[in-house]
This record gives C-alpha cells, sequence and structure tokens, in this order.
C-alpha cells in the first residue's frame, strides 16, 4: 500500500466490502490500524506524516474542501511559523465543525484550488491571509508576507486584493502589513524601522528603491534612501535574509552606494529590534551629515511606471 493510500474513511473502505465490524476492529488497541479523524483512518500505527494529516483533512472535511493556511504555504515552498493544525476551507452550506488538529472555516469565497500531488490547496495569497488571521503575533505575520512576497509566490497587488476581499474580522495585522508592503516594506525589520520612525518624528526614508545614474545605469537598491541627504540604510545579517547568496548581493549594494558618494548606516536587525535608542541617535547622526555636505552628482531613483 502506498503513503497517499493509507488514508482511507470508513465509508470508502465498507464500499469496498470491508464490514464496519472490522474497521473498528483494525483500528482498536490491538489493530494494525489507527483512527485518525471521526470516520478518517490511518492505515498504520506510526506517526502521521503532514501529508497524511493533510490527506485525512480533506477526507474529514468533505468533498470541494480546500487546503489553506499555514500547511498550504508549506506546500507552496514557503517557510512558515510552527503549527500544529491543518485548516481547511469548505462551502458555507456545509455543516462542518473542526476537530482535532482540523480547522474548518465556511466560506462563500472558496478559491479556485491549486492541485499539487492531488491534494486541493489554496492560492498563495490566500493562504497568506488565512494563515495570518490564526496569529497573534504582526512579526509573524510580517515573516509570512515578506518571505511570500520575496520569493515571488505572489505580488504586494495580490496581497492586497485578497484582504480587501475577506471580511475584517482577524485581519488587522494583515491590513497593516499589507499597508506596509505598499509603502515598500520588504522585511519584518524593515517593518519596525518603519514604526520606529514614524513614533520618533524621524522622516521616512524611501524604501527599496532603485537608484540610478544619469544614463539609467542601476547603481543599488538600498533598503531604505534619504533623497535631500542622499543616505542610505543597509540593513545586514544573515539570519534575516532568505539565502547566503542575499546577504553576500546585501554587501556588494553596500559597496556600489558607497563609491557613488551615498551615506550608509549599516545595521543589523538586532540594532533596530534591541537598541532603538541607539539606532534613532545613529539615524540622526546620518542625516544631519548628510544635511551639512554637498550631494553627490548623478545619483536618481528611479521612479516606477504609474
Amino acid at each position: 500500500m502506498q503513503q497517499a493510500e493509507r488514508v482511507l474513511t470508513h465509508a470508502a473502505l465498507t464500499d469496498a466490502g470491508l464490514a464496519l465490524s472490522t474497521v473498528t476492529h483494525r483500528i482498536g488497541p490491538r489493530g494494525p490500524w489507527q483512527g485518525l479523524l471521526p470516520g478518517v483512518v490511518l492505515a498504520h500505527r506510526g506517526t502521521p506524516t503532514l501529508r497524511e494529516r493533510v490527506l485525512g483533512a480533506l477526507a474529514f472535511a468533505g468533498p470541494g474542501s480546500v487546503i489553506t493556511g499555514l500547511a498550504a504555504l508549506h506546500a507552496h515552498g514557503l517557510r512558515a511559523v510552527a503549527n500544529t493544525h491543518v485548516d481547511v476551507l469548505v462551502p458555507q452550506h456545509r455543516q462542518r465543525k473542526g476537530f482535532g488538529y482540523v480547522r474548518v472555516e465556511r466560506t462563500r469565497r472558496l478559491p479556485d484550488p491549486q492541485l499539487m500531488r492531488g491534494v486541493p490547496y489554496a492560492p498563495v495569497a490566500r493562504a497568506v491571509v488565512d494563515a495570518c488571521r490564526r496569529l497573534e503575533s504582526l512579526d509573524e505575520v510580517r515573516e509570512i508576507v515578506a518571505e511570500a512576497v520575496q520569493r515571488r509566490r505572489c505580488t504586494p497587488g495580490e496581497l492586497a486584493a485578497e484582504v480587501s476581499a475577506s471580511a475584517r474580522q482577524r485581519t488587522a495585522l494583515s491590513r497593516a502589513v499589507v499597508a506596509e508592503i505598499a509603502a515598500g516594506v520588504r522585511s519584518v525589520a524593515e517593518a519596525r524601522a518603519r514604526e520606529i520612525y514614524r513614533r520618533r518624528g524621524l522622516p521616512q526614508p524611501a524604501w527599496n528603491v532603485r537608484l540610478v545614474n544619469a544614463a539609467g545605469e542601476l547603481i543599488a537598491e538600498p533598503d531604505g534612501y534619504w533623497e535631500e541627504q542622499a543616505a542610505a540604510l543597509q540593513i545586514d545579517s544573515m539570519a534575516w535574509h532568505l539565502r547566503p547568496s542575499d546577504y553576500r548581493r546585501t554587501q556588494r549594494r553596500q559597496r556600489a552606494l558607497t563609491v557613488h558618494g551615498i551615506l550608509v548606516l549599516p545595521v543589523a536587525p538586532a540594532d533596530i529590534l534591541d537598541d532603538e535608542e541607539g539606532f534613532v541617535r545613529q539615524t540622526r547622526m546620518l542625516l544631519e551629515e548628510g544635511a551639512r555636505r554637498e550631494p553627490p552628482g548623478e545619483v536618481f531613483i528611479a521612479r516606477r511606471a504609474g
């Protein structure tokens, strides 16, 4: 028996000719199977895999159900915060409640599923918003949203549309983070810096803009850039980049900025998260120095079309 076939419903087993008493015996204390969920059998005694848990959730929720939330994001290849539940969307008319590790949500907006290895998953933008509705930490929401955008699994526009279409219940954090993304913020540390600057009365940089020379050739894309002072904020940490290559790219970007006469404030996420006073003081010094000097020539922000 293949792994994917080890999740079976009582109905499927009895339709195949197995007596219900036999099913009950096999999932008993001395039987070779186990009950995974009401009416759902796992045909081995080991720990269920994530795929078996997902298949069990679908079997329990019924035809037409769709996996969403963190389990869907995992299937889409994204990292996710620790989670013990599987979230399933079902049609609004279906009277089904969650049980055990399965959380069932009835919806009038059942998405067109994306099939992966035969399993229907919600598209990334929907899965992100559904996952974030279950979280209470703003930074966890920021991590999930930032990764989905950075890995190009969905666009900021798709997230904004999904949040707009969702009921307002439990979407306050998602709406706040989508607003940050719309302002150009692309990481948890950037979002925290933006928040600090707003609270402490410091001017906001332009976030994640393209700097070019007079010929339109790319110089760099700093995390933050104050155009009047020709000063850049650069957040440097391997732990807060998705791949080591991202960190090397950050270092090349910092060199390019310096060569073109742009002042750079390199900070680690811990400088922002754990030492707000020091971070604010260093930012003020950077901007004051930028205001005192002659700006470098031939450095421009490339304006986005539209």
